[in-house]
């Protein structure tokens, strides 16, 4: 990215202070102007995303009813799950605003665990996890009380039992 332009980002989502002057408000590029369809999302971290709630009609009538089914929290739309998600993996506003868009122009859709799970208490931001069993009773043991687990934190599991 263009350093110059880098840096007015940077400078754009880390000045919400209300003593910004009227020049750094209006020198702000588009990243947080806001209209009747943005708003901005902050998480308890105080990352900082603008949401665009018309983006929910890139979605199609399958990807609402399974968002709706399976990932979204109670008076969580869409665009909110979006920011929960990406301003929780993000490393600043910068990196989460990247998420966010990427998320909700549906370039990229995180897999399940990190869709459900991110910025919540609840469960693993992993998919799957390998394991395997050593060749006697206590180590079928430790593989299957590893498997409760993992299992109870919502994580997929792969064992191998070839060593038996």
């Amino acid at each position: 990215m263009n350093k110059v332009l880098s840096q007015a980002i940077r400078r754009a989502v880390s000045d919400f202070s209300p003593e910004a002057t009227e020049y750094q408000k209006d020198k702000r590029p588009d990243l947080f102007s806001l209209n009747d369809d943005t708003e901005l999302f902050q998480n308890s971290k105080g990352i900082t995303i603008k949401i665009e709630r018309s983006k929910d009609n890139r979605l199609t009538e399958f990807g609402r009813a399974t968002l709706s089914d399976r990932y979204l929290g109670a008076n969580e739309s869409f665009q909110d799950l979006f920011a929960r998600v990406a301003s929780h993996y993000a490393d600043d506003n910068i990196h989460a605003q990247r998420l966010y868009n990427y998320i909700s122009n549906l370039w990229f859709m995180p897999a399940t665990p990190v869709l459900s799970n991110g910025g919540t208490k609840r469960g693993l931001p992993i998919s799957c996890f390998l394991n395997e069993a050593s060749d006697s009773l206590g180590g079928i043991l430790d593989l299957w009380n590893e498997n409760v687990w993992l299992a109870a934190k919502g994580g997929g599991i792969g064992s191998y039992w070839g060593n038996l």
